[in-house]
Order: structure tokens, then sequence, then C-alpha cells
């Protein structure tokens, strides 16, 4: 009972101490929303390629967002005000919790937002994969993306001592999505088997699923460019199936990464709070 008790006090003074840092994550998230929406909104569902860049535009800003929101957040108390508190019977699971607790509502804010800016912008085909409206399947989408995010940024801050050394390491982080999602580059087996462990390769198969990216009424950029010619159709892709069992396996994937980050977590913050002890 203790535990769930910090959990709901923590979380209350997240919500009156972080409110300003919440909005300004709101605002760069409608920002940057709005610049990737405003540069690939009007090619997308025209072909293949431009709709799948399109989709790893979306995919890369919400996991900058996710990481934007939490990178900070545990290393800029953890020597002040975080260790002095588990030496005095706060637990350290209770404390990640309660800003997952914070973090969920957060995100769930900003998915709904960059949905309504891509929504208003691009024309999105209505028929969902597993719920009628395919607006609902690209808002838990969206919102997975963003808080698996979230709670990777969080292990980084759990494990290092500074903000400054977080946002040194946040670049990094970054790169490594962008380059393992497998949009940018083709990637030999074992980089592919290396992929599977980033959010951008699930976010990117979740957003497929549900676009249906094998589909034939999305031609291929040189069949659109040259009408008169048959080309081979692409080959079928299997990641971005779009059935409602895959799509469901995509979204367990996501949320595994996001209760593995919460222990990854709560094992970080252990061991280099007792190192501080030291």
């Amino acid at each position: 009972m203790m535990g769930f008790t910090q959990i709901w006090v923590y979380a209350r003074k997240f919500y009156r101490t972080q409110q300003r840092d919440s909005l300004i994550s709101i605002l760069l998230g409608v920002a940057i929303a709005g610049v990737v929406v405003w540069i690939t909104g009007d090619d997308m569902f025209k072909t293949y390629e431009d709709t799948k860049f399109g989709f790893f535009s979306i995919v890369s800003a919400c996991i900058w967002i996710g990481i934007f929101n939490s990178i900070q957040l545990v290393c800029r108390e953890k020597n002040d005000i975080v260790k002095d508190e588990l030496d005095k019977g706060l637990y350290a699971s209770s404390y990640i919790a309660a800003h997952f607790v914070f973090q969920i509502a957060l995100c769930l804010i900003q998915s709904i937002i960059i949905m309504i800016i891509c929504w208003i912008k691009i024309d999105f085909p209505s028929e969902g994969v597993i719920f009628g409206f395919s607006f609902m399947d690209y808002l838990i989408t969206v919102f997975l993306i963003i808080f698996a995010s979230d709670a990777l940024a969080l292990i980084i801050s759990s494990a290092v001592s500074t903000p400054v050394v977080a946002m040194t390491i946040m670049p990094l982080v970054l790169i490594i999505q962008l380059v393992l999602s497998g949009v940018l580059f083709d990637l030999s087996s074992a980089a592919n088997k290396i992929a599977s462990l980033t959010i951008s390769k699930w976010g990117m198969a979740a957003m497929g699923s549900v676009a249906d990216l094998n589909s034939h009424d999305l031609p291929s950029a040189i069949n659109d460019k040259f009408p008169d010619f048959q080309f081979p159709f692409r080959e079928f892709e299997g990641i971005y199936k779009s059935t409602p069992k895959h799509l469901l396996i995509v979204w367990l994937i996501l949320l595994l990464f996001i209760a593995v980050s919460y222990g990854l977590s709560v094992g970080a913050l252990k061991y280099t709070t007792r190192k501080i002890s030291k």
C-alpha cells in the first residue's frame, strides 16, 4: 500500500512542478508536427515512396518528442533530492512509476494534438485495420511510439549524473533510431536483428500496417512517373502486413519496450544513487 501512496503523492508533485516544462514539450511537439506535415503532407498516399518517407518523418518526430519529454527529468534532481528521499524510505520503483503516470497523460495529449494536425493536412484513408475509423489506429500507434521513446529517455535520465550528460547522449540515441529504422538504408541480417531493439523499426511497422504499404493502390514512384510502362510490382514486405493480428503484435512489442524500460529505469536509479552515497 505504501508504494501506491508514494506513486500518487509523487505523481501529484510532478503535476505541480512540471506544468511549465510540459507546456513547452507540447508546444514543441505542435511545432515539429506542423513542420513535418507541411513538408510531407501533400505527397502522402500518392506513391509508395512518398507515403513511406512521410511516415518515417512522423515516426522520427514522435521519437524526438518522446525523448525530449523526459531526458532530463531524473538526473536534474538526482543528487539533491532523489538520493535524500530514497534514503528516507522512498521506493525507486514508486518514484519511476509516478513519472510514468504523469508521462502517460503528457504523451496522450501530445498524441491527440499531433494526430489532429496530421488529419487536417493529410488525406488518410478512413478505414482502419482494427477500428472502423483509422484515426484510432494511428492515434494508438503515435501514442505508443511517443511513450516508448519517453520511457527510453527515462532509462538514460536515471543512469546518468547530470542533464548535460543526458543531452549529450540524446543525439546519439536519435541517430541510432533513424539509421536502424530500415527506411534510410537496407540493413544486413545482423543489423536487422539489432534494429529489432529499436522503437523506430516497430513504429514504422505499425504505421505501415495501418496504411497498408503493400497495397497495389499505392504505385511506386517509377510507375507514377512512367505510367505507360509496366514495371513489376514491388515485393511484399511482411513487416507492413495489414492485418489486425500483425498490428496487435507490433503494439504489444512497443508495450514490451515500455515495460522493460520501467524495470531498467528502476535498476539504473538504484545503482547510480548507491554510487553517490559511496
